[in-house]
């Protein structure tokens, strides 16, 4: 029970969204097992919805993932982990854009 309420914390502290991603191998190996189930991948790919809205390309990938999950039964830690250093690279790409530009104008 502390395991699940740590992974919980972990999830609700996230940095990115692929740290949301990440938690989920962890929360599963918790639970003895390796196997992250694609209810719980929905479940997290719907939490990091919002975030990745602000991207086109990070957006795009969510909901690809989340049609995938309708015929899938499991995801394994390797399989996550691309998924969420996709996730995190598409939206560190149009923060760093963001930035950049910012700081041309101020100049």
């Amino acid at each position: 029970m502390d395991q699940e309420h740590a992974g919980q914390e972990t999830t609700s502290d996230a940095a990115t969204p692929g740290d949301a991603l990440r938690a989920l191998p962890a929360e599963a190996a918790g639970r003895g097992t390796r196997f992250v189930s694609a209810q719980a991948m929905q479940a997290r790919l719907f939490s990091v919805y919002d975030a990745a809205a602000a991207a086109e390309d990070a957006l795009a990938l969510v909901q690809n993932q989340l049609t995938l999950t309708l015929n899938r039964s499991y995801y394994e830690a390797d399989e996550i982990e691309q998924m969420a250093q996709e996730l995190d690279g598409l939206l560190a790409l149009d923060t760093v854009e963001h930035t950049t530009g910012e700081l041309v104008s101020d100049e």
